[in-house]
């Protein structure tokens, strides 16, 4: 791997934290619960997380051990989001590892997540304790190192704070590390969203987080003026790196108050942005969707907000625009990123943000768009996108192979999206590798597709696979649709409507010759991309109603 030399003023993204570089007063909250108003100030962080820090410590747990949190979004009481940051912070305090696990998980996803992690102790929602139970006998985890992150009714574990904090016993600051153990050791392991095969264990390095934060505040210019205030409404998975990223990382370490949301519903959000006057929204393409076509939206105040930010998965120019049109006092800014780049690629400022557009490369980074046989392609021209720098993951836990596959011999991370980048250097997302369908020897992106069916007055929300037709030997783009709520009486004429629509505007080998079906959601994973394993298990569901085990193959 490639040894960055760049000194930042922390070598622990705990340390980096709670150092209040932009001097925000010590009784000032720094997380708000949206549902309850009760609140976490720097000064009760800091105290919890020193708390934590030793606490971890008289368990017996040493630097480079690692600690899972197995609790989901919502909650029933104050302590289960709000509470994520200081078990976050006081974690890697000390020198250790968190690894937050997706609350979907079923047991063999979890046990998966407890093996690789090597976790020592595992906190859960009660909600989930029955799969962690299971989960951790077997990853032969003893259930003594199980704790509920509140009370568990049912009295099976102990709640984590009774465990790990005593405010009797010393709190200690965060431990000290060399710039190479910064670069070496891992402070976050999120696992993959698994869409392209198992998840995989993501090593995030203490200095991969400090470099992002640092390079990424100073070349936005959030340092330069102290005095704007920003209030963020957390409605991004803290389990997810982008969340983490956005509230934890980057959201302390500006002296920002976050809001946390408890589930995500537009009108949830409306709420909150009104009621806290929210300058600050993180979000994916559906928040997005929802807050221009819902007419709900209409009915909040929203006039606070001054930037939200998409990075997740692209968005049709002309939701874009039709966003600015609605909320011409706020800017929308979209990135491109995953969380193996800790976990920015690009990302826009109100200066250069196009609405077709992934913004420019994050000033720490190196990029090059090379075609097939590595060659470098020049402007304009559309590649995989092969990215380096301190960023860059250390690789996957205890998989070589991946780890490999993924950083070439010259630490060339392969993103395995395919970009193109015009004479200003913006960048515009073409497809993933993987995805792209091949239609008689030529290639059809979903994206592409995706993009123009937005525009399509018949199509709230829209995703596309490809299908294979054994009688032409070729797979055929289809597309799944969500209509419009005006327009749902109208389902069984639109698909061939929306076809038409389509066949005027792209070139005749991305024609959608599989068809258009209706249904109620596009699957999507909590970051908002679109999950196309899941769509095409609904198309094979669909093809045994309707033909038996006659189906066609994907």
């Amino acid at each position: 791997m490639e040894m960055y030399t760049k000194n930042y003023p922390f070598t622990n993204i705990a340390d980096m934290m709670l150092s209040n570089p932009m001097g925000r007063a010590e009784h000032e909250p720094l997380f708000i619960d949206a549902h309850t108003g009760e609140s976490i100030t720097l000064f009760h962080l800091r105290r919890m997380v020193g708390s934590i820090h030793f606490g971890l410590n008289k368990l017996g747990l040493k630097k480079g051990d690692t600690v899972c949190l197995y609790s989901p979004n919502n909650h029933d009481i104050f302590d289960v989001q709000i509470n994520m940051a200081p078990i976050y912070i006081g974690v890697m305090s000390a020198g250790m590892t968190i690894s937050p696990a997706n609350t979907s998980y079923v047991t063999s996803e979890l046990q998966r997540q407890l093996e690789v992690s090597e976790a020592k102790i595992l906190i859960s929602h009660p909600n989930n304790l029955d799969t962690a139970f299971e989960a951790a006998a077997a990853a032969g985890l003893p259930r003594s190192n199980i704790f509920s992150v509140i009370h568990d009714p049912k009295k099976r574990v102990p709640i984590w704070s009774d465990i790990l904090i005593d405010y009797n016993e010393p709190e200690l600051s965060p431990i000290k590390l060399t710039h190479d153990e910064s670069v070496n050791t891992t402070a976050y392991l999120c696992f993959s969203s698994g869409t392209t095969g198992n998840s995989k264990g993501v090593m995030t390095s203490h200095y991969n987080c400090i470099a992002m934060v640092q390079e990424s505040n100073t070349f936005s210019g959030i340092f330069a003026d102290p005095s704007v205030k920003k209030i963020i409404a957390g409605v991004i998975p803290l389990y997810h790196f982008s969340g983490i990223h956005r509230v934890f990382n980057v959201g302390i370490a500006q002296g920002a108050t976050t809001i946390i949301v408890e589930k995500y519903s537009v009108t949830t959000v409306c709420e909150v942005i009104q009621r806290f006057k929210v300058t600050d929204l993180p979000s994916a393409p559906p928040i997005i969707i929802h807050l221009v076509n819902n007419p709900k939206v209409d009915k909040y105040n929203l006039s606070s907000l001054r930037t939200l930010t998409c990075g997740s998965a692209p968005i049709a120019p002309s939701v874009v625009t039709r966003f600015h049109e609605k909320f011409n006092h706020a800017a929308l800014l979209q990135g491109y990123g995953m969380t193996e780049v800790s976990p920015a690629i690009t990302y826009q400022l109100p200066s250069f943000a196009r609405p077709d557009s992934v913004g420019r490369l994050v000033p720490m980074m190196k990029a090059k768009i090379v075609d097939e046989n590595g060659n470098e392609l020049g402007n304009n021209e559309a590649g995989e996108l092969l990215v380096k720098g301190p960023n860059v993951m250390l690789g996957y836990k205890d998989d070589n192979e991946s780890t490999a596959n993924a950083i070439d011999k010259d630490n060339w991370l392969h993103t395995g999206d395919i970009l193109k980048r015009d004479e200003e250097g913006n960048y515009y997302i073409v497809d993933r590798i993987k995805e792209l369908i091949k239609y008689k020897g030529f290639q059809v992106a979903p994206v592409e597709l995706e993009s123009i069916l937005m525009q399509c007055p018949y199509v709230a929300d829209a995703g596309v696979i490809g299908v294979y037709d054994e009688a032409q030997g070729t797979e055929l783009p289809l597309a799944f649709v969500v209509l419009p709520e005006s327009y749902k009486s109208q389902s069984n004429s639109l698909p061939e409507k929306i076809n038409i629509w389509v066949d005027k505007r792209v070139a005749n080998h991305k024609r959608l010759r599989g068809g258009v079906r209706i249904i109620d959601e596009i699957p999507k994973n909590p970051a908002g991309k679109i999950l196309r394993k899941n769509m095409k298990r609904i198309y094979e569901k669909q093809q045994k109603e309707l033909f038996g085990d006659r189906v066609s193959k994907l």
